[in-house]
């Protein structure tokens, strides 16, 4: 097997590594913390914490004036690449990805918000998706160099469904700037000429909204799913501990029921009352029992088709009401 002569030579020394790990890492805090740069990760501090952007001067700067979003880019640029060619073989110190024609590279983060740098290539005639996404996230961006077109995609502010939705097309070029309320705007590339580098500003609210996908012909919810990341992770780990039969989690899920958000309570519910009946169907009864519960209506439709399914279920019922 052939074996590249510079990674035989990292093999063959391994502090080569840490040391050009080491010289994009410094590289790095020197970008952030150069005069002129350190107010604008300060500022990203605050507004992930929830100040308004309006009141974190630097920061909103970058997406009003092209030459000072250019300019904190090109200093990472210049800075950067001569560490990259000095150090091929270290890993690149930002967070990136890259798919579909599209590249994305996590500048700084920091409590609900991220500052990226995102690159769109053109893709050829790609058909768009018959559907559209909403998230709970605020985002602002400039287009820093090539254009663009992307249609904005609105929706109704009210709960009504199927949801109305307009399309409008914008054409980003270098300096033009968009600002998009996730749960109500958001976008999707139309066409690029060649490559359109655009500086993005997001922040997810604290306590995230659903996502919600529509079908763009006729505004029908096609897919729901939790905003927030930790619920998602907690799903998991409980749909987890219903695949291994871990009975003995079953108190825990049926308190998880009691709080936290309607997807997270609905999965601990169902996987309770798989694991242990009587448990699950206690939490269950109990959630159908509070009309105030957003779930009450679901748990009681449930707890129906259980009884006529499993007739002994309400000879169990009557036991917990006289409990």
């Amino acid at each position: 097997m052939r074996i590249d002569p510079a990674l035989r030579a990292l093999r063959s020394n391994p502090d080569s590594q840490r040391i050009a790990q080491t010289a994009l890492e410094t590289c790095k805090s020197g970008w952030r913390s150069a005069e002129g740069n350190a107010s604008i990760f300060a500022e990203l501090i605050r507004y992930g914490r929830g100040d308004e952007l309006g009141e974190c001067p630097a920061l909103s700067s970058l997406f009003a004036d092209l030459d000072r979003a250019a300019a904190l880019v090109e200093d990472l640029v210049s800075q950067i690449l001569p560490q990259i060619a000095a150090h091929p073989l270290g890993q690149v110190p930002f967070r990136h990805q890259y798919s579909g024609g599209m590249a994305v590279l996590q500048l700084a983060a920091a409590g609900d918000a991220a500052l990226s740098l995102v690159m769109y290539e053109r893709s050829g005639d790609t058909p768009h998706s018959p559907t559209i996404c909403f998230t709970d996230t605020e985002r602002h961006e400039i287009a820093l160099a090539g254009s663009g077109t992307m249609q904005i995609v609105r929706r109704n502010r009210g709960r009504r469904a199927p949801a109305e939705l307009s399309v409008s097309s914008v054409e980003m070029k270098s300096g033009q700037n968009l600002s998009l309320c996730g749960m109500f705007e958001t976008k999707r590339i139309e066409s690029v000429e060649e490559r359109l580098v655009i500086l993005r500003l997001g922040r997810t609210g604290a306590a995230p909204e659903p996502s919600l996908e529509f079908r763009v012909a006729d505004g029908e919810l096609v897919h729901q799913a939790s905003g927030d990341k930790r619920d998602s992770c907690h799903e998991l780990m409980v749909s987890l501990l219903g695949r291994m039969g871990r009975c003995d989690a079953a108190p825990v899920l049926a308190e998880m029921t009691r709080s936290g958000s309607d997807h997270l309570r609905w999965q601990a519910l169902r996987e309770c009352l798989a694991l242990d009946t009587a448990t699950g169907f206690t939490a269950l009864c109990g959630i159908a029992r509070n009309p105030a519960d957003t779930l009450s209506a679901n748990a009681g439709s449930l707890r129906a088709q259980l009884i006529e399914a499993y007739p002994e279920l309400a000879a169990f019922e009557k036991t917990l009401c006289l409990a």
